[in-house]
């Protein structure tokens, strides 16, 4: 039996292939931004910038959450989408198979 529905398969590999892109970028992101948000996070005041009390390393380490924390929900988005086209086009071919006699 063949497989109907290649352009929805092919969109399922895709949002699979986005979502693992996503999570390796989150975690690159994360330990970019945990470091180097830190470590910037001086800079400011050093060179004359006035700094408010939010703007400190701490400032850092929560853009470093925020860019975890979103970018787990992203990769879960993208992956739950792709497993839902899946489920989907599963249901569509064993009803398929259950609806021809035999």
């Amino acid at each position: 039996m063949e497989k109907k529905f290649k352009a929805l398969r092919t969109i399922s590999v895709i949002f699979k292939i986005l979502a693992w892109f996503i999570a390796v970028m989150t975690i690159v992101g994360f330990f970019g931004m945990l470091v180097g948000g830190a470590a910037l996070s001086q800079y400011g005041s050093k060179y004359g910038a006035p700094a408010p009390a939010m703007m400190g390393p701490m400032w850092g380490i929560f853009m470093a959450f925020y860019v975890l924390i979103v970018g787990a929900i992203s990769f879960i988005s993208f992956l739950a989408g792709a497993e839902i086209i899946l489920v989907i086009l599963a249901i569509e071919e064993n009803t398929r198979v259950a609806k021809t006699p035999t």
